[in-house]
């Protein structure tokens, strides 16, 4: 019988070549098999559990840290829009925060070989380190200096960020398989409640003292929340659980791979190419970029709309952070029903629910002015968006399975780069700039959100086109 070499990490930090049996270890698809079908494609087991749930507790913390800053860039454009830049563009002012996610989603192929051969902590210190001078440098901005706030909240942070979140993507691949979305949403719930938290702390400083001394106490703070996840995510796997060539938990500073780094990028291309054959997996990425295309700029806008049409009151000033306290259910509760009924049913239903929700509570508040049914579209477009930035990469992991995971996701977030950048451009262009003209900015609003939800609407069809080619059985895991 043909024998296979499975390369693995054992607790004395050596490596051994440990010898499976090919009919074992063939359970595992294959990186170029594109063959799909209802159900999990993985057959090898998975921890489901241990030491897995401190990985996604210290993944939290990674979450709480980026796109719990990120989804909370709405109170700082607010703020630039209102005291420090009035006479700039709204589009220019949102390219800062576009970048953000642009950034981090970009990073995701470069981060994981440096992961892979630097290890998971010096990774996550070094991005650390970025991610805290980001704000301690951007304190110093006063009025007229907008190049600050892209050097560095658009650059520095970025970076940093783009650093230490891969973690949250791959880690809980690594570790679930059963229960892999609700590990994945609850690894994300960081991003709802630190959408939360930040846009408190930011407003109240303002406020109460200045915009140097809000961002500065971000930065401190941000000290705790990078040490606790380099505490937490650097969790061994053991070897009957190491179900691809490398792991992010067991990955270690190794001069050997530093030395082959060009090569491993190479690699990263040419598995690209071969994972982009399968035409399914090719649909489910131009769903991800239109998701991008039109969720940044819904939530980008939330806190400014809410200043146009209800100024100065504790409803609108809070709505932001109603936003992102739903995203935290929203991430755990279709996660833990996805497990159940499978991961594309919650995704595009999900998807759904959000682009209709602009359209049919959004659109008619603009008409009316009213608050209270905007307040009712974003408790409900907080809830529903969140499987979106969740959930994805357990949809990827049960259609095509553990082996070529890392290229998967990483072309998957990879094209999605430009989505957020040019989705609000796009956006930011309709928002009138040197007009106080309230009619004209609520009109721009209206094209705003004609765009974000018919974009929506379409990606959550284009997933109902991948669930029936997948299996056009009624009732099935899917």
């Amino acid at each position: 019988m043909t024998e296979v070499v499975k390369r693995v990490e054992l607790d004395k930090e050596e490596e051994l070549d440990i010898e499976v049996d090919s009919e074992d270890y063939s359970r595992t698809r294959k990186i170029d098999d594109t063959t799909v079908k209802a159900g999990e494609a993985d057959q090898v087991e998975f921890p489901d559990g241990g030491k897995g749930w401190l990985v996604i507790f210290g993944c939290s913390f990674i979450s709480f840290s980026t796109f719990g800053m990120i989804n909370a860039y709405g109170a700082f454009q607010s703020h630039y829009e209102t005291e420090l830049f009035p006479n700039v563009k709204s589009s220019t002012l949102a390219i800062i925060g576009a970048c953000q996610p642009a950034i981090v989603y970009g990073m995701i192929p470069i981060t994981l070989p440096l992961i892979h051969s630097f290890g998971i902590r010096n990774i996550l210190m070094i991005g650390g380190a970025l991610v805290i001078t980001g704000f301690f440098g951007l304190s110093t901005t006063v009025e007229g200096q907008l190049w600050k706030c892209y050097v560095f909240q658009a650059i520095f942070y970025s970076f940093g960020a783009g650093l230490i979140y891969p973690p949250v993507f791959f880690s809980p691949v690594e570790w679930f398989k059963r229960k892999r979305a609700v590990a994945l949403g609850i690894s994300a719930t960081g991003v709802g409640l630190g959408g939360m938290f930040w846009p408190l702390v930011f407003k109240n400083i303002v406020k109460k003292y200045s915009f140097k001394w809000a961002v500065r106490t971000i930065a401190i703070i941000y000290i705790p929340l990078i040490i606790c996840a380099i505490a937490f995510i650097p969790q061994h796997l053991e070897a009957k659980y190491i179900n691809k060539e490398e792991t992010i938990s067991n990955s270690k500073f190794n001069i050997e791979k530093i030395k082959k780094l060009p090569q491993k990028y190479l690699d990263t291309w040419r598995d690209w190419k071969i994972v982009s054959k399968s035409p399914i997996y090719i649909v489910l990425v131009l769903i991800n970029l239109i998701g991008m295309f039109a969720s940044y700029p819904a939530i980008f806008y939330i806190d400014y709309y809410a200043q146009v049409i209800n100024p100065g009151t504790s409803l609108s000033v809070n709505l932001l952070m109603m936003y992102n306290i739903m995203g935290a259910p929203g991430r755990v509760i279709p996660g833990y029903l996805s497990d159940k009924i499978g991961r594309v049913h919650v995704l595009l239903t999900s998807l759904f629910i959000s682009g209709l929700s602009i359209l049919v509570l959004w659109i008619p508040s603009i008409k009316t002015k009213l608050i209270a049914p905007y307040a009712v579209f974003v408790l409900l477009f907080g809830f529903c968006i969140g499987p979106f930035f969740a959930i994805c990469p357990a949809c990827l992991g049960q259609i095509f399975g553990i082996v070529g995971s890392d290229a998967r996701i990483s072309l998957f977030y990879a094209v999605a780069t430009p989505g957020p950048i040019i989705g609000c451009l796009i956006a930011g262009s309709f928002i009138p700039t040197h007009s106080s003209n309230e009619e004209d900015i609520l009109n721009a609003f209206v094209k705003l959100t004609l765009y974000s939800g018919i974009m929506l609407v379409a990606a959550s069809f284009l997933l109902i086109f991948v669930r029936f080619t997948i299996t056009r059985k009624l009732i099935a895991f899917v």
